[in-house]
């Protein structure tokens, strides 16, 4: 089984979308049978908390802009699949309908949306968290924090740490996550790359991979140093019982060869 991986793509108004055409070129070229997108695909800045009422940050922040960002940046990612399943179908050639999981991020509508109007209870009614509407775009939508399993790999947007009181994101270094997780497991929602594997005495295979990056800009708040982390997407290649073959595809090598 091949598992192609997309981290947290953070679309939102004004942000180069080529990458993403990028990473539904390689889909085609090597039809992986399972496509997990990490979540956080829309940024929604117009519901962050950390944006304050009359900052220059906040002037001209639009709910429906976030939206339809979003949705522009899924339509530039899946539409070479969609040609290509057109193609085939045209030809009365074998189907490539891949499984497609979306395991919510916390920048989403459907968590963002329900913070702010928890905040705010005024404006229930006028926003439901589903405007995204992932399923139309042929994706099993999965909330938040909940875990995926496929091929004995977990995935989630991110994991918990259970030795943690106050129930923390899993953090630290690969061998920590690994060992305080105590399973495969496949996560975004921090920036960077961090990978890892444990093999037991009876042959069995722990993997780990904290992957939360893949998109051009630069976010302003990590400064000049926070954002020279790596960016890109994952391929898992012979996926079975919890291990795999981890391909690495940094953002430049997928702009470079699949545009």
């Amino acid at each position: 089984m091949k598992i192609f991986y997309i981290p947290d793509t953070q679309v939102r108004k004004g942000v180069p979308l080529e990458h993403l055409e990028a990473a539904g070129n390689y889909i085609v070229d090597k039809k992986p049978d399972v496509i997990v997108h990490a979540g956080d695909h829309w940024d929604m800045p117009s519901l962050s908390v950390f944006t304050k009422k009359g900052t220059a940050d906040w002037e001209g922040l639009r709910f429906n802009e976030d939206i339809e960002a979003g949705k522009e940046g899924m339509e530039v990612l899946l539409k070479p699949l969609w040609k290509e399943q057109s193609r085939l179908r045209s030809g009365h050639r074998p189907r490539y309908n891949p499984r497609m999981v979306y395991t919510t991020g916390n920048h989403d509508p459907a968590v963002r949306v329900k913070r702010f109007t928890d905040s705010d209870p005024r404006l229930k009614g006028f926003m439901s968290g589903d405007e995204a509407d992932i399923p139309s775009f042929g994706w099993e939508e999965h909330p938040f924090l909940s875990i995926v399993k496929i091929g004995g790999i977990s995935f989630s947007h991110y994991f918990t740490n259970p030795h943690s009181p106050m129930n923390a994101p899993l953090g630290g270094m690969m061998d920590t996550q690994l060992k305080n997780c105590g399973f495969s497991f496949v996560k975004g929602h921090t920036q960077g790359l961090k990978t890892g594997k444990h093999y037991l005495a009876d042959g069995t295979c722990r993997l780990g991979i904290s992957a939360g990056s893949f998109y051009q800009h630069d976010e302003d708040y990590m400064g000049l140093q926070g954002n020279r982390h790596w960016r890109g997407c994952i391929m898992l290649n012979e996926v079975e019982d919890g291990a795999a073959d981890v391909c690495e595809l940094s953002l430049n090598y997928l702009m470079s060869n699949w545009l």
